[in-house]
């Protein structure tokens, strides 16, 4: 079975590459796990974060990824599985195969898309894009009855943009318990938006060497301590920008205002506290209260026993 008809430009073979090449691809233009952060809602990627795997102003924090070593290594599994699936439910019998390339769109030279695998429909001919993706038990809830986190949906469908493909199945592995595949067609309208901010983020912030303002976020924390972890000793300025001075008052306000939350906070848990005094469960309307004990294990620390107080919705009833 031959491989896509319409297919994008090969940028680069993936075969053969090393992590420093296939990073320094990746940084001629903007992939797919990359939209989220340039629309702002990937929690584990800022823009600013983004910004700077762009232009290298950072240096590389080598770490353990374990989930996404795991992802790689489960993929050829979760790629056997869809062809059965594909059988069981189409009545289809079809080939995945992989894509070892950097894909580039014919026009837009800083769309870039490296996909799992795809084939070309039996009966049709359509060329069709597969997506794999692992996750935890914990993550149940975002992926049953047709859900899916908005950042895989806007990598998809960066994806579908780059290939000019119409659709992708999504096959999933959820913890070692669920398999499943989600069909997700191509969405024009959010593909055009996606371009529009794609272009901006580039245009406005890689391409200028100007980075994208920090959000507040654990990400953009990060790459500000690792951009400056040096300090000058003895170096001073001073900021004239009169919104800093606004910035400065409220920050005094917001930290006063934590310290106040905090006391309110601890005041309503010791309410609790007292009211179940040995109690382990207590149940309050449509919410359920715990104070169990819980063990800390020994790692870098002394192992320890103590009470965690959390609160639920009942949605089971007493």
């Amino acid at each position: 079975m031959g491989k896509f008809n319409n297919f994008a430009n090969e940028l680069i073979s993936t075969e053969n590459l090393s992590k420093k090449e296939w990073l320094e691809y990746r940084q001629k233009g903007i992939g797919g796990s990359d939209v989220a952060s340039v629309c702002g809602i990937n929690r584990w990627q800022s823009s600013l974060a983004l910004y700077y795997d762009k232009v290298e102003e950072v240096p590389k924090v080598e770490a353990e990824n374990i989930p996404a070593e795991l992802g790689i290594f489960l993929e050829p599994f979760i790629a056997v599985k869809f062809e059965k699936w594909f059988l069981e439910n189409e009545g289809l019998d079809i080939n995945v195969y992989k894509i070892p390339y950097i894909l580039q769109h014919p026009t837009n030279k800083t769309a870039l898309a490296n996909l799992d695998g795809g084939f070309v429909h039996p009966t049709t001919g359509e060329d069709i894009i597969v997506e794999y993706k692992t996750t935890s038990e914990r993550n149940y809830a975002n992926w049953v009855d047709e859900n899916l986190p908005d950042y895989y949906y806007l990598q998809i469908q960066w994806y579908l943009y780059v290939t000019n493909c119409k659709k992708c199945y999504l096959a999933f592995l959820i913890g070692n318990n669920l398999f499943n595949v989600t069909l997700i067609e191509r969405n024009d309208e959010v593909i055009e938006q996606l371009v529009i901010k794609v272009d901006g983020f580039w245009k406005n912030f890689v391409a200028k060497k100007t980075p994208p303002a920090p959000d507040g976020t654990a990400s953009s924390k990060e790459i500000l301590d690792l951009m400056y972890k040096d300090v000058e000793v003895g170096k001073e300025i001073t900021i004239e920008d009169v919104k800093y001075q606004i910035y400065i008052k409220e920050l005094n306000n917001l930290k006063n205002k934590a310290k106040d939350t905090y006391k309110d906070l601890e005041q309503y848990k010791q309410w609790f506290k007292e009211k179940m005094g040995t109690a382990e469960t207590a149940y309050v309307g449509d919410w359920i209260v715990t104070w169990k004990e819980q063990d800390k294990k020994e790692y870098l620390v002394k192992a320890s026993k103590s009470r965690v107080l959390r609160f639920k919705k009942n949605k089971g009833g007493i």
